[in-house]
């Protein structure tokens, strides 16, 4: 089995890790467009080179309150069978760790938003589905009623 490859970030107080595989790229805070009536979670859209993205802010799934948009905070750009920017407090480092230093949960509190933990430094670091955080269909489609 090859190393996991990771990225580390901080979400509050706690430290998250998200799969490499599935994050494009990582970028600066930005003003956000708010979306009226989206659902706990989404935080606005953000046109990021042409592409309208939706913004996840996972902090109401992770039980800790929102915060306002502060421009030290980052946007992950995210690959999990669809593209969205996760809202993070601050990313650390890229890290590869062996298999062994990775467990593989059964459930738990957040059970379908963590499917692993990772041990560093001899603490544990819930891994992010970033698949399960996924904001999945926001706008309504337009209605085929229109005149």
């Amino acid at each position: 089995m090859d190393a996991a490859r990771l990225l580390l970030c901080r979400i509050g107080p706690a430290r998250f890790a998200l799969p490499a595989e599935q994050v494009e790229r990582v970028e600066r805070m930005a003003a956000l467009t708010p979306l009226p009536g989206a659902p706990p979670g989404i935080a606005g859209l953000l046109n990021l080179r042409g592409a309208v993205l939706p913004v996840v802010d996972p902090r109401p799934r992770l039980g800790a309150p929102s915060l306002p948009i502060d421009p030290d905070q980052h946007l992950v750009v995210v690959v999990a069978g669809e593209r969205y920017l996760l809202w993070v407090d601050r990313v650390e480092q890229l890290i590869a760790l062996r298999p062994e230093q990775v467990d593989v949960l059964d459930g738990g509190r957040t059970a379908g938003l963590t499917g692993a933990v990772a041990r560093i430094d001899n603490a544990p670091v819930p891994i992010l589905s970033l698949a399960a955080l996924a904001p999945g269909p926001i706008l309504a489609a337009p209605s085929a009623s229109r005149p």
